[in-house]
């Protein structure tokens, strides 16, 4: 009653002021004398309405307080052949990181190079129900049956780095393009031999090659790199085969055998080369094959520091073949970035998983048997005694591991690229 009869009063005196026409500093002073009247008209009324405030503010605070749940990552399966052997470790590593900057779980798994192993690993996860599914294969043609269930439960499958055949369960494939590696490693040929020079000069040169295995497609694909490079070189005789061996079947080396390496090349040099003499040029698929040509060459009693030291090319990049070029002793090999393999394997499947069509930038060599797989491939690199320093640069070895003396270098495991 008391809070009505103050609000009275205050409606009657604004009124009057505002018949009046009073000035600014009249109703200046009718406002101050208002709110001293609310003062004094403060009393159970107002205490009553304070507890009632203080009752509801907990709630308020609470409610202020509480956040929605988030939602669980959406996780993402990498299954990888062997953890033991370096290469695959690094994947793994490099892989789980850019899922997880990308704010996806990773379930990272090796089948310790049992592929009866890897296809059951892919079974758990598509009974997890997993969206999408990284794999490079224990073996290429080993995977079919599981990856019909992939197919069945809408699993979006990317291979990576070695291609899965027969399945037309895959749905991308990410690597490094051996076409490429094979041009790049041909191009340092001719450059370090100058065949232009000896062309015009009608000058020939010898070579022999050891590719890849047969089985691996990007060993074929390497070959005919090299081959649409050399061809024509061959094919007018500024470059000769002693051996006659330039097929990919008649040169490849299953299972990048380095035994076999060393055996054919011990058995080329013996039947078509006089006991000091050797190819000019050396062409190999792998680096264990270069390391195991110059192995053969020293044996049968010619060495770097003379004349007839051939060109030896590589490709992959592995510790004795790096150590081999700071030494003269191979050209150069052909570096594969897979720092870079990885980041562009989990952008596509981020664009996958965010329903949009990942990039591809080839659509029409990778054929698994059962389908054309969009492919995206990356750049490779020219590693010679220039810039192999760059390998320890970015990590991929340290300094110490390159030094040959205070590390003897034991056979590595023979792998696929």
């Amino acid at each position: 009653m008391k809070k009505r009869t103050v609000g009275i009063l205050l409606g009657m005196t604004l009124a009057a002021l505002s018949l009046m026409g009073c000035s600014g500093n009249a109703a200046t002073e009718a406002a101050n004398e208002s709110a001293e009247i609310e003062k004094e008209g403060n009393g159970e009324d107002e205490e009553t309405e304070k507890t009632e405030v203080q009752e509801e503010s907990p709630e308020s605070e609470t409610d202020s307080t509480e956040t929605e749940e988030e939602e669980p990552a959406v996780k993402v399966g990498i299954l990888l052949p062997d953890e033991n052997e370096g290469t695959w470790a690094m994947d793994g590593q490099n892989l789980k990181e850019c899922l997880e900057a990308d704010g996806y779980e990773a379930e990272l798994v090796y089948a310790q190079g049992d592929s009866q192993k890897q296809a059951s690993q892919i079974l758990d996860m598509a009974a997890l129900d997993i969206p999408a599914l990284i794999i490079a294969p224990v073996d290429e043609y080993g995977l079919t049956e599981a990856l019909e269930e992939t197919k069945e439960k809408n699993i979006y499958v990317f291979s990576f780095d070695k291609l899965i055949r027969d399945s037309d369960g895959v749905n991308y494939y990410a690597a490094f393009s051996g076409r490429s590696a094979g041009k790049a490693a041909a191009e340092a040929i001719v450059k370090e031999q100058d065949l232009e020079k000896a062309r015009e000069e009608q000058k020939s040169r010898t070579i022999e090659f050891l590719m890849g295995s047969q089985d691996d497609i990007q060993s074929l694909f390497f070959y005919n790199g090299v081959m649409e490079i050399l061809q024509p070189y061959l094919d007018d005789g500024t470059l000769a085969c002693a051996s006659a061996r330039t097929s990919f079947e008649d040169t490849g080396i299953l299972r990048f055998s380095r035994s076999t390496a060393e055996r054919e090349i011990k058995k080329i040099l013996e039947e078509f080369y006089q006991d000091t003499e050797g190819p000019d040029i050396i062409c190999t698929g792998f680096d264990m094959a270069a390391c195991a040509a110059a192995d053969g060459l020293e044996e049968k009693g010619i060495f770097p520091s003379g004349e007839n030291w051939p060109v030896i090319t590589g490709f992959g990049c592995q510790t004795e073949g790096v150590m081999d070029i700071a030494e003269g002793r191979i050209l150069c090999s052909i570096f594969m970035d897979r720092h870079i393999l990885a980041e562009e394997c989990v952008k596509m499947v981020d664009t996958y998983l965010k329903g949009e069509n990942p990039e591809v930038n080839n659509y029409e060599e990778y054929d698994n048997g059962k389908k054309i797989i969009g492919t995206y491939l990356c750049d490779v690199q020219v590693i010679d005694s220039g810039n192999y320093e760059m390998l320890i640069d970015k990590g991929y070895y340290k300094e110490e591991e390159l030094n040959r003396e205070a590390f003897p270098v034991m056979e590595e495991p023979e792998r696929t690229l």
